[in-house]
């Protein structure tokens, strides 16, 4: 019997004690997931070999810029299937959806099928050109004068201008709204309603609101920019053209 005690203290003594630090030890390395990368990718995208585009992330967002022109979109984000995303415009349209694995497909006026994009530059500055404060005037006076020459439609900017020129985050997004505006227009015009909008909007007027929006009333075409909700928080040139047309 004393025998048996004995080898039972030996045997504690010798495995027993070793357990608890066995399962404390992590792991296996080739167990443990690496962080999922945000996606898509940031960085530059081709479609079709023709089509280019670019994206990062700012916060919780993802934005979308052509980069045949400034304007940044700013896209919400649902969830797909196999750990996907859909990302849409402000106007609910699908804008990108994007594999788990990082596949990208793009959706256009022209492609509602999507195209699928590959992966170009990993370097690529999302942001248009800032305007500083002294230059915001002439800023909107130059789209104004873009607009008379290409698409042959009077308009004028107006704004608030001395708060434009004070505040960078407001300033950002006064310009934004302005640019947006004049890409709304040309792609209208480009469709064949130049000749109705032209009699129904002469004025621009950028404003501040709870939230972003557009309205139009008696010849003033009125942009609503909300910088207390972040730097999103004015309509795309596709909001702005469908507001125009349901307003028509």
């Amino acid at each position: 019997m004393r025998l048996q005690l004995a080898l039972a203290v030996v045997w504690t003594l010798a495995f027993g004690a070793e357990r608890p630090a066995e399962a404390q030890q992590p792991p296996p390395a080739r167990l443990l997931l690496a962080p999922a990368m945000p996606l898509p990718r940031d960085g530059a995208y081709v479609a079709n070999d023709r089509l280019a585009f670019a994206v990062d992330h700012r916060g919780d967002q993802v934005r979308l810029r052509f980069l045949d022109n400034d304007e940044v979109f700013y896209l919400s984000s649902e969830m797909a299937s196999l750990g996907g995303r859909v990302f849409k415009y402000d106007t609910g349209t699908t804008a990108l959806q994007v594999t788990g694995w990082g596949g990208v497909t793009l959706y256009t006026a022209d492609a509602k099928g999507g195209l699928p994009a590959e992966f170009n530059d990993a370097m690529q500055n999302v942001d248009p050109p800032p305007v500083s404060a002294q230059d915001v005037k002439a800023f909107a006076a130059k789209l104004a004068e873009d607009l008379s020459a290409a698409e042959d439609f009077a308009v004028g900017f107006a704004a608030d201008w001395d708060n434009l020129a004070q505040s960078d985050e407001l300033r950002a997004l006064g310009c934004d709204a302005m640019r947006n505006v004049t890409y709304a227009l040309k792609d209208l015009v480009k469709a064949g309603r130049r000749t109705r909008i032209s009699d129904r909007i002469h004025i621009i007027r950028v404003i501040r609101g709870a939230k972003p929006g557009v309205t139009m009333q008696k010849g003033i075409l009125a942009v609503t920019i909300a910088p207390q909700n972040g730097p999103s928080a004015r309509p795309s040139s596709l909001a702005i053209a469908r507001a125009i047309e349901a307003a028509l």
